[in-house]
């Protein structure tokens, strides 16, 4: 019975604190107030350049070099990173890699692999320092990065390449 009586007093006493913290603030300016509208902003267009495109038939630990074009038709920059999913039955974990040694802005790129989820494994690449994000300016990004691909396993892949936030 105690223990319910303190808990019940500690409570009391952080809600009786928050009251008195919010009453000793004094606003020392006018209030600063607008509204903003938001809009959809238009999707993005992802594709591997011409002269490096995924190709239909390989061999295991062959690696091949993909470079990325991102067209933005926004007209402000837009901010991302790129996801590479490869779909399989049975993928494992070590049936493809993904590496880049690429710079974007300076900094060197990182590579995050996620899975297998069910049948897929996911990869995100991102800037590896200031705010992690690749910044596609409008109009054409051309060989905004390239990454490095290796199959370590026999199969049929299915692949995907995004633009995520």
């Amino acid at each position: 019975m105690k223990r319910k009586y303190y808990v019940a007093l500690l409570i009391i006493c952080v809600l009786v604190s928050l009251v008195l913290a919010e009453s000793s603030w004094h606003l020392i300016s006018d209030i600063f107030r607008g509204q903003t509208e938001v809009a959809k902003a238009q999707a993005l267009t992802i594709y591997p350049d011409n002269s490096t495109s995924f190709p239909d038939v390989t061999i295991t630990g062959q690696p091949f070099n993909i470079s990325i074009d991102v067209e933005n038709p926004n007209p402000v920059t837009i901010n991302g990173k790129i996801m590479v999913n490869f779909t399989k039955p049975d993928i494992s974990r070590d049936d493809v890699v993904v590496t880049s040694a690429d710079k974007f802005e300076g900094h060197p790129l990182y590579v995050w692999k996620y899975g297998p989820y069910e049948d897929t494994l996911v990869f995100i690449i991102e800037v590896n320092g200031g705010d992690r994000y690749f910044h596609f300016s409008t109009g054409l990004n051309a060989n905004i990065t390239y990454f490095t691909v290796q199959y370590n396993a026999e199969g049929t892949y299915d692949w995907a390449l995004a633009v995520i936030q």
